[in-house]
């Protein structure tokens, strides 16, 4: 307690520290009250040798403090998610087809996040890397130079070969939506959204011995696609099935494949031709349409079953006009020696019939099968940025397995491997048909995971 004056007032001791502590409590944003309170204080003093006793009432000043609390409305949040996209190249007619599925996620993803009222946003930037591991690491560090942690592409194994280095040493999340080369499982910052291709050369190999197929000359591009799948389907046929594989792997980039073609048609011959020898090529856009352009005029070639890698599988390359650029000689030859093959890509259901209405609705055209896993690509990329709770390239990739071991999209589960690469799928079984008067890939039975079973329907 303070000392008090003879009239028994507060003495300027008290009151300065009452000033005191009211400043404080303004800086501190506290919003102060007082209430008076009364308390009796004693003075005893000594007069002429007597004792005094002198009774004062005093009114002291308490304070009382109360927190205010501002809410403010949220502010906009943006993110960006690269999209390292070939559009030109060997990707000049099915790039922009699998880009727009990327386009359709960001739209859907944004729709949704404004109906449960997020203050959260998405946007795209596009670049194309042309096909070629030197243009993608182009585009890559570009991208990175301007803050994009986050790059759904490249598509090719041979693009994501020549990035991974600078992805990884930099801390960038790859989310690759059609790279597929087993040389690629690594344990690093690229993730693929399809399996790898050991699943499909084993895939290849069970259909062809269900077919009675026991001998195969390969055709593929010599790159890394092309050589990991006709490895892993050559191991597969051989040491499962019992099979002879004979492999010609072509330069890629030539203006013309007569003379492989030509390699191609002696090497059925050795093999014997007849009802259970098959070709199986494993080719790109404009590579693979000279091939077939060649092939078609070979008797030996003609004359014995064809299959093809899931690239072959491209609409706008391989059908006729006015669906793609596939001459009516080359796709008539195609349905002669009954292209088959398999895709990793479950169908049905309404998550795949919505992706497909608002495809065709907002481009004019239908979606290719690498479309959708582009698709799904982007959607794992925007949960995962989201689940993580900041733009950090580190804890995004923190994320994305959490995130897939949770996420059914179009293209089924995508739960990832060890090496972030999808862990499985069923395999859609086609052949090229004519229906309905039209050239098409008609899906003709379902290769089932993990059971491993071939269910033909068509």
């Amino acid at each position: 307690m303070g000392k008090t004056s003879r009239s028994g007032r507060i003495t300027p001791l008290v009151a300065g520290l009452i000033v005191v502590i009211l400043v404080l409590a303004a800086l501190l944003g506290y919003v102060a009250t007082t209430s008076p309170a009364a308390s009796t204080v004693t003075v005893t003093r000594e007069v002429g040798g007597a004792t005094v006793v002198r009774t004062v009432t005093a009114v002291q000043t308490q304070l009382v403090t109360q927190v205010v609390t501002v809410t403010a409305a949220p502010s906009a949040i943006e993110y960006t998610i690269g999209f390292a996209m070939a559009v030109s190249g060997p990707y000049a007619v099915d790039g922009p087809v699998r880009r727009d599925g990327g386009v359709l996620a960001i739209e859907h993803i944004n729709a949704y996040l404004q109906s449960i009222g997020s203050p959260v946003r998405f946007k795209f930037v596009h670049d194309d890397t042309k096909g070629t591991a030197a243009d993608a690491l182009k585009v890559v560090q570009s991208m990175y130079a301007a803050g994009i942690r986050v790059i759904v592409g490249p598509f090719s194994s041979g693009e994501v070969r020549g990035v991974m280095d600078f992805a990884n040493t930099n801390k960038v999340v790859i989310i690759s939506p059609s790279s597929t080369s087993p040389a690629l499982a690594a344990d690093d910052y690229v993730f693929r959204v399809v399996p790898t291709d050991l699943f499909q050369g084993n895939v290849l190999a069970q259909l062809m011995a269900k077919e009675g197929i026991k001998k195969v000359a390969v055709i593929a591009r010599n790159d890394d696609y092309g050589k990991g799948l006709a490895d892993a389907f050559e191991k597969a046929f051989v040491n499962r099935f019992g099979g002879t594989v004979r492999k010609l792997l072509y330069t890629v980039g030539q203006p013309d494949y007569a003379s492989e073609v030509s390699q191609l048609s002696s090497i059925v011959s050795e093999l014997g031709g007849g009802a259970d020898t098959a070709v199986l090529i494993i080719a790109f856009e404009d590579d693979g349409l000279n091939i077939l352009g060649h092939a078609r005029l070979d008797r030996t070639l003609a004359g014995v079953r064809w299959f093809g890698s899931e690239t072959l599988r491209r609409p706008a390359a391989y059908l006729p006009a006015p669906d793609g650029k596939a001459t009516p000689e080359i796709a008539e030859f195609l349905r002669q020696v009954k292209l088959t093959g398999v895709f990793a890509s479950p169908r049905g259901g309404p998550l795949v019939t919505k992706f497909e209405q608002d495809y065709r609705a907002k481009f004019g055209r239908d979606p290719s099968p690498y479309a959708y896993f582009t698709y799904d690509a982007v959607w794992l990329a925007a949960m995962a940025i989201l689940y993580a709770g900041k733009y950090d390239g580190e804890a995004i990739r923190a994320a994305l397995p959490v995130v897939a071991e949770r996420f059914v999209g179009v293209t089924g589960y995508k739960a990832f491997d060890q090496f972030g690469d999808a862990r499985g799928s069923d395999y859609v079984i086609w052949q090229y048909r004519q229906v309905g008067g039209k050239y098409a890939f008609a899906d003709i039975g379902v290769w089932r995971y993990p059971a491993e079973v071939i269910e033909l329907t068509g």
